[in-house]
């Protein structure tokens, strides 16, 4: 090695040792950082679910947890041999299918109005906003008026119209319907900005392209703005799905879970095996049954999103 050599590396040799050391204190001011937001995900998410699926495999009450003992798959085998469980997962099913059909053409539709040259844009997205960001016991409190069998106003205007009034919320067979709608109310919007950010990121070229070779309006909608929007049609999809088979208010606020049982998803259904019932054991066999199909649908975006292609 040349004088020349060792004088070029001599000082890298001797700033090598100083950026290790800017990294390490790096690493630890990052982490110092993240540590109280780690322990809380910790304290309040993972441990939780640990004894829960513990608590699975238990048989106690929440009153006297002292006196818990272990049953092993009893829990499971109970919501097999019992109706119960089945008729909770398909109202739940059966809602979240309602949302989804609701929401997905309308947050559509919505986020091309939106995407429009509107004056006042700001003011529009902000009015569909405030039912999502509003809260689901002032939604809750506003439907049960407006779904009342005998003074509500959509009866009102129903009669005004020369029709029979609608029982709602007391049908069995309209209970969960009307849930399920009021729920897509509440979320459309929140679908209008997922879709809203998809169409601001197709490129304007392509359609432009296509109306110079005499492509129509649906025709450059149906053929480039809806297939580039797939994966943020899958993802709205599959969010709208875990929020729906999670939703808990529209039964605990409107309906009780009745009539008839017709509206206990599966959440609610959670909550009552536990406080009400005194069976936490055999809610948290549920709540773990609810945790899986969950990761199931998010595992299955994690698939269906996978693309080799961008734009």
């Amino acid at each position: 090695m040349t004088a020349i050599d060792r004088q070029m590396t001599a000082p890298n040799l001797a700033r090598r040792p100083d950026r290790t050391a800017r990294q390490r204190r790096d690493t630890r001011t990052a982490f110092a950082f993240l540590a109280p937001f780690l322990l809380l995900l910790l304290v309040f998410q993972y441990l939780p679910l640990a004894m829960m699926a513990k608590n699975a495999f238990m048989d106690y009450s929440l009153l006297n947890p002292g006196a818990a003992k272990f049953v092993g798959l009893l829990n499971f085998e109970d919501m097999l041999h019992f109706d119960d469980a089945r008729e909770s997962l398909a109202a739940t099913f059966l809602f979240a299918l309602v949302v989804v059909l609701i929401v997905i053409p309308l947050g559509f539709v919505l986020a091309l109005f939106l995407n429009s040259n509107l004056p006042a844009r700001g003011v529009v997205r902000t009015i569909i906003m405030l039912p999502v960001v509003t809260s689901a016991v002032v939604v809750a409190t506003m439907w049960n008026f407006l779904l009342d069998p005998s003074n509500g106003l959509i009866n009102g205007v129903i009669s005004l119209l020369g029709l029979p009034r609608q029982p709602f919320l007391t049908s069995p067979n309209q209970a969960l319907i009307m849930i399920s709608v009021m729920t897509a109310w509440q979320q459309v919007g929140f679908a209008a900005i997922l879709f809203l950010g998809g169409l601001q990121g197709v490129p304007k070229e392509l359609a432009e392209a296509a109306r110079i070779d005499g492509a129509t309006r649906w025709q450059v909608l149906w053929n480039i703005t809806v297939p580039l929007l797939s994966r943020t049609t899958l993802f709205v999809v599959v969010i709208m799905t875990v929020f729906s088979l999670q939703a808990f208010a529209p039964a605990f606020l409107m309906t009780d879970g009745g009539p008839q049982d017709s509206t206990n998803l599966i959440v609610y259904h959670v909550y009552k095996m536990a406080f009400v019932m005194q069976n936490a054991g055999y809610a948290s066999a549920l709540s773990v049954v609810l945790l899986l199909i969950v990761l199931g649908i998010s595992l299955l975006q994690m698939w269906l999103l996978r693309a080799k292609w961008n734009y």
